[in-house]
């Protein structure tokens, strides 16, 4: 008896270290496994918000003219909206300054020859009616002065069109003071129809063809920005860095923006390293974002996404008034990316090419997918399959890379 009862113990013993050796290995074939494959997890669904602060190149549609002159009287304001047909401005030609200054030079002789001998008929002093409009002209120039210093809204073409036509009205008042028969008055009259004939060969008139803005500023970039799909991330960044727009001292320069109600924004918000994925948008997704230095708030929808090895290249189109950036080529936006949906922690993503896969489980064993990342917070990632075709939900496994495993 008592020997049946030590065998009996001795059984027990050994079926329980035969139970905890078996729980041991099991344990250990689920760490192998675990190292072989990843760890497992299942996605769920989640809300992150990011704000992306960078510069971006603003792209209008817009048509660029350069036209040969030396000298040119704009008729149309910077900034106004013109319509087709318009005039735009009165061109001068080279070598304009030197046929005018010969003009001119004549024309203040004969003036001071009229000025003494209008005196001497009227016992050494003007006419009140000549005084009258010299005090009406000198007011006249020093508005004129004024707004050409910036210290006026008021139009300089319209004040300049009225300083001509009192200078004209002047000179008129000034030759009836004298007899029909008077040398001086022929000689008047003989250097104005010179004048006229002058203005009407030397000057041409050019004139809007289109409806829109127009500027007087260029950059050069008007046509490299005419198609955004061939836009590159050294293109983008090479324009945040070269100089603004400037009026062409060469040629007469202006642009028409034809559209007066919308834009595009071209931006490098990201590197393809898991670290920047806080700025990655989502291709087809509209975020709300404000520029610096113009109030209020837009919208853009993310037309476009191309990764390259130095960057990942945005375009935004937006739907707004572009006058506020009627001058402008690179501004300082701030998108708000608040997105929701599905989410994987961003050490879970892997690169290739610079496009972002996750691996899930299929029937065929855990498979690489590639997603859009439609935001991050520098630890999590809303994702979303690539291949429309694809429907990634709640619940599903996924798995880290075995490259990237870490002691989790």
């Amino acid at each position: 008896m008592e020997r049946s009862l030590k065998l009996s113990k001795r059984f027990i013993l050994f079926a329980l270290i035969g139970v905890v050796a078996l729980i041991a290995g099991v344990v250990g074939l689920v760490l192998f496994l675990q190292n072989l494959t990843g760890h497992v997890r299942r996605m769920s669904v989640g809300q992150l918000y990011a704000e992306i602060e960078t510069k971006a190149v603003v792209i209008r549609a817009e048509q660029s003219f350069s036209e040969s002159a030396s000298d040119a009287k704009i008729i149309a304001k910077s900034g106004v909206y013109v319509q087709e047909g318009d005039d735009i401005a009165v061109l001068y030609p080279y070598g304009y300054e030197t046929a005018l200054a010969s003009i001119t030079a004549q024309e203040s002789e004969l003036y001071a020859k009229l000025e003494l001998q209008l005196k001497t008929l009227n016992g050494g002093v003007l006419p009140a009616a000549v005084q009258s409009m010299n005090d009406r002209i000198a007011y006249l120039g020093a508005k004129m002065r004024a707004a050409s210093n910036g210290e006026s809204n008021e139009s300089y073409a319209e004040m300049e069109s009225e300083l001509l036509s009192l200078l004209k009205e002047r000179r008129d008042l000034m030759v009836s003071g004298l007899s029909d028969a008077s040398t001086l008055a022929a000689e008047i009259r003989a250097l104005e129809n010179q004048y006229t004939s002058f203005e009407t060969n030397m000057a041409r008139t050019i004139k809007s063809g289109y409806n829109g803005y127009i500027s007087f500023y260029t950059d050069a970039n008007e046509e490299p920005l005419r198609d955004v799909s061939r836009l590159t991330v050294s293109q983008v960044r090479r324009i945040m860095t070269s100089t603004s727009f400037a009026t062409d001292s060469e040629n007469f320069s202006y642009r028409i923006v034809t559209d007066r109600s919308a834009f595009h924004l071209a931006f490098v918000a990201s590197t393809t390293s898991s670290a920047d994925l806080s700025k990655r948008l989502m291709p087809g997704a509209s975020y709300p974002f404000t520029i610096k230095g113009i109030d209020g708030a837009f919208m853009g929808t993310v037309v476009s996404e191309k990764d390259a090895s130095n960057g990942i290249l945005y375009v935004m189109s937006v739907s707004a008034d572009v006058k506020p950036l009627l001058d402008a080529r690179v501004v300082e936006i701030s998108v708000q990316n608040v997105a929701s949906g599905l989410t994987v922690p961003i050490k879970y993503i892997q690169y290739s090419n610079g496009v972002p896969y996750v691996y899930i489980k299929s029937d065929y064993g855990y498979t690489p997918i590639a997603v859009y990342i439609a935001g991050s917070d520098g630890e999590n990632a809303i994702i979303s399959a690539r291949d429309e075709k694809l429907t990634l939900f709640a619940g599903l496994r996924y798995r880290m890379p075995i490259e990237e495993d870490d002691d989790e």
